[in-house]
């Protein structure tokens, strides 16, 4: 590869600069005082960025490289021998340093940190120090450089060197060098593919520089055959190496980080040809859609796509903000586009559950309005009836009986709102807990707990239902009291349950044969405070709370009965239901 160090000394002091036979020695020493400044500064430009791997190494060999190459310059320019002396054993080590710092940057390069151990680095420039020591001291043994005769070639006046033993030697110990790290380079393309494409053949392509530029000189070639080009190839190669370290791997840095966090991401992130069909995709996007969906196209793989009314993606049980933003080329042309999915399902989870709790607060509201209704004038009218009876009593006498039978109506009128009141104050409340009630059950318990005179009660509702037990019996016992208060002591209650075809619900009903709702007042029924029967007018509101807290409907329809009939729906069935005993009555 190598050197007029290890090859000729040059002499210029008797060549005059204006002889068109001093052009070669000109174009020579320009090409060495540029690639001399091109290395240090390359070197310290790089110097800050030397943290990327490699980069120190490259920094360096820049800069011996550079170093090398003025020294040349000085040898060819200077016309004193004591000069070229200087110049020639300056430059000894540094040529001595660059196949080390070479193979040390590919090994670094490559990822083999692990070889880079301080015992193998003093290992690898042991040879390159010994040879050192025997080029200074060649003039008394010729190990290194066997003769010092002076050779002319053209206009440049030689002094050749010649390779001693311990040159050849170093020779085939730098080449081997330069070969360890062609192949650790190789070898990282082997492990990495295209990835690192570009930046393996932009080293390799410049280490071919410095082992032309030495073979050349080793074996005479050109018309100036004692001239070489190594230290020009060094500063060839390093300027590949720096391009390769820290412009490329900075791009490719660049590249890799962008990959990483798409892929990292937990929103699927799919990118589509211009054609539609799916490019690539993240882990993310993988696990949203079916195996192996490189190649087919966006609508098919996600058909819910199509019909994107602007709202949350529906994909299963998850909810998604979907972005799509086009691909375009530095030419402004169409290269597809990318999709991002943004997961909103706990956004959207979190408003469903603000809606619930913003409607249930509307319902507190109305029946806090309801009970300051309930408060302020209904408890006040039979309030004012049983003041009213006592001071007749007091002031009257032989009718103290009725005065004081009107007071008990009252106080027993008023027991009755504030009975309603309690019920009403928790009938809204939204039902967070359910559990498996037996509708046939629950019917019994309630009329057994209520005085029902002579009515009698029909069953045919052998179904176990999803609901909460003691608001459910609310339910019932409110609906059985509004048939016994309307229809009088002989009434007949039916309760029937059956799944809802329709809806996949259960339809349950409760109706009676009294004298019914008259059509006018139908569609008032449940609402607070509206009473048919001088009652409290509470009982069917809160039937129509506990319905609406459930997530069910209550609605009066026309029943198998000639009275009122109360139909529920929207009620969920139990996953197991338990057979049990048929249809009965009860008194």
């Amino acid at each position: 590869m190598y050197d007029a160090n290890v090859f000729t000394l040059v002499s210029l002091h008797d060549v005059s600069m204006s002889d068109l036979g001093a052009l070669p020695v000109q174009a020579y020493l320009l090409a060495c005082l540029l690639a001399g400044g091109i290395g240090l500064w390359l070197a310290h430009q790089s110097w800050s960025e030397r943290e990327e791997p490699g980069g120190v190494e490259v920094v360096f060999y820049l800069a011996c490289g550079g170093a090398l190459s003025l020294l040349y310059a000085l040898r060819i320019a200077s016309s004193d021998p004591t000069m070229m002396s200087i110049a020639v054993q300056l430059a000894t080590p540094i040529l001595a340093a660059m196949p080390v710092l070479f193979v040390l940057f590919a090994l670094r390069y490559a990822g083999y940190d692990g070889w880079r151990t301080e015992r193998r680095i003093v290992a690898l420039s042991t040879p390159a120090f010994l040879w050192v020591l025997a080029a200074w001291s060649s003039r008394t043994h010729g190990l290194a450089r066997r003769s010092f005769a002076p050779v002319s070639d053209g206009s440049f006046t030689l002094i050749e060197l010649g390779l001693g033993p311990i040159g050849i030697a170093f020779v085939l110990y730098a080449y081997t060098l330069y070969a360890v790290g062609i192949l650790a380079i190789v070898d990282l393309y082997r492990r990495t593919g295209n990835r690192f494409r570009l930046q393996t053949f932009l080293a390799l392509l410049g280490t071919l520089f410095p082992i032309v530029a030495g073979f050349a000189t080793i074996v005479d070639v050109g018309s100036f055959s004692h001239l070489e080009w190594t230290a020009v190839g060094f500063v060839i190669h390093g300027a590949f190496l720096y391009g390769t370290v820290f412009w490329l791997d900075t791009l490719q840095a660049s590249v890799a980080a962008r990959d990483t966090a798409v892929e990292v991401m937990q929103d699927p992130v799919i990118i589509a040809g211009s054609d539609g069909r799916i490019r690539d995709l993240n882990p993310a996007a993988g696990e949203l859609l079916s195996a192996s969906p490189i190649g087919t196209s966006l609508s098919e793989a996600l058909p819910a796509l199509d019909g994107d009314d602007g709202g949350p993606l529906a994909v299963g049980t998850r909810r998604f903000d979907v972005q799509m933003d086009s691909i375009t080329d530095p030419r402004g042309s169409d290269r597809g586009y990318v999709v991002l999915f943004n997961d909103v399902t706990e956004r959207e989870r979190r408003q469903t559950e603000l809606e619930r709790r913003e409607a249930q607060l509307e319902r507190q509201n109305e029946r806090l309005e309801a009970f300051a209704g309930v408060v302020s004038h209904d408890l006040r009218n039979p309030l004012a009836a049983a003041t009213a009876a006592v001071e007749l009593a007091r002031r009257t006498t032989g009718q103290h009986e009725d005065a004081l039978e009107r007071a008990a109506d009252a106080h027993d009128r008023m027991d009755d709102l504030i009975d309603g009141l309690l019920s009403l104050a928790t009938a809204g409340k939204t039902v967070d807990t359910f559990e498996t009630v037996s509708l046939d059950a629950s019917a019994r318990t309630v009329w057994s707990r209520l005085e029902t005179a002579d009515a009698t009660l029909e069953l045919d509702a052998d179904l176990d239902v999803r609901a909460d037990r003691d608001r459910l019996q609310q339910l019932l016992s409110n609906l059985f009291r509004n048939a016994i208060e309307h229809g009088g002591d002989g009434v007949t209650v039916r309760v029937s349950a059956a799944i809802d075809a329709t809806e996949s619900g259960v339809r349950l009903r409760v109706a009676d044969d009294g004298p019914g709702i008259p059509g006018e007042d139908r569609s008032r029924v449940f609402e607070r405070g509206v009473s048919l029967n001088d009652g409290t007018g509470l009982g069917l509101s809160i039937v129509g709370d506990i319905a609406d807290a459930h997530g069910w409907t209550v609605e009066l329809v026309d029943g198998p009965l000639d009275g009122a009939c109360f139909e529920v729906t929207g009620v969920d069935p139990a996953e197991t239901e338990t057979a049990r005993t048929g249809t009965g009555s009860e008194r």
